[in-house]
């Protein structure tokens, strides 16, 4: 009795083999490739066409456009290939599809009624991605979070603070969002002087300071406007506060700060004008 069990059983696989087997293996094998080809293709077919629609822009800022683009295009459609697949091998294991079918509607009906943030996360997320409002590698601020942008999904945003953490938002909880790397950028540095100096120096020293630094080879690509004294901002009894003001690069105001104050600083000491401390 039992090896007439184990060859009736071998002889049902084989059957199946023969009937099944070779429309699974090619479903199998073209979500494979399809896969394959959407990854390979998407990047470089996407890639001109975003550089079309954004000619004149930086390099940089092309590419974090298309990388965006193309993740989520890639995802959803990897996505959409594996149920493919899936709703054709099920049918060859005996399994009925209809009442995962009609699940589906059912499932449609609840995240109507019951999941609705997932719906706005979706919507909000496809008018991030239409409208440009930023991509991998950018710096935003959203939802109260500053960082860099290290993924963008329909559903959700990944952001990375300067202290490393990592955040995930929701797109519904994005209302307004700060692009800190797009076009251009201003740095802005306040400067304090003691209340006797005179601004026609403090004026011709730091105009001369952002006047040498944009025309450092280090900098040169990345300072647009040289930095220059912009006005006083505001007086009291610890002297002065003078605004010095310049466009760079975007993504680079916070490093051009940093060395403007520096040189601005000893340069002023070097002229012999005083802080409001000595």
């Amino acid at each position: 009795m039992i090896q007439h069990h184990l060859a009736l059983t071998r002889d049902d696989l084989g059957d199946w083999f023969e009937e099944h087997a070779i429309a699974v293996i090619a479903a199998v094998v073209i979500a494979t490739i399809a896969i394959y080809l959407v990854r390979w293709l998407t990047p470089h077919v996407l890639r001109p066409a975003v550089a079309r629609q954004m000619a004149g822009r930086p390099e940089s800022e092309v590419r974090r456009r298309a990388d965006t683009l193309s993740s989520v295009i890639v995802r959803t459609a990897e996505v959409v290939i594996i149920a493919l697949a899936l709703f054709t091998i099920l049918p060859e294991f005996g399994l009925d599809i209809r009442p995962v079918l009609a699940g589906v509607g059912i499932t449609g009906i609840a995240i109507g009624l019951g999941a609705q943030s997932l719906v706005r996360d979706t919507i909000n997320g496809l008018f991030i991605l239409t409208e440009n409002q930023y991509g991998k590698g950018d710096i935003v601020t959203i939802a109260g979070v500053t960082g860099t942008v290290e993924d963008v999904t329909l559903r959700r945003t990944l952001l990375r603070d300067v202290d490393g953490v990592l955040y995930s938002i929701p797109n519904s909880a994005v209302v307004v969002s700060a692009n800190f790397t797009r076009d251009f950028a201003n740095v802005r540095v306040t400067i304090p002087v003691h209340v006797s100096s005179n601004l026609e120096d403090v004026r011709r020293v730091i105009d001369d300071v952002g006047k040498q630094l944009a025309a450092e080879p280090a900098y040169r690509e990345r300072v647009l406007t040289p930095p220059r004294f912009l006005r006083v901002d505001g007086i009291d009894g610890n002297g002065m506060s003078v605004q010095v003001n310049g466009t760079v690069r975007p993504g680079t105001q916070w490093e051009i700060a940093g060395v403007l104050r520096e040189r601005v600083m000893n340069a002023l000491q070097a002229a012999g004008i005083k802080t409001p401390w000595g």
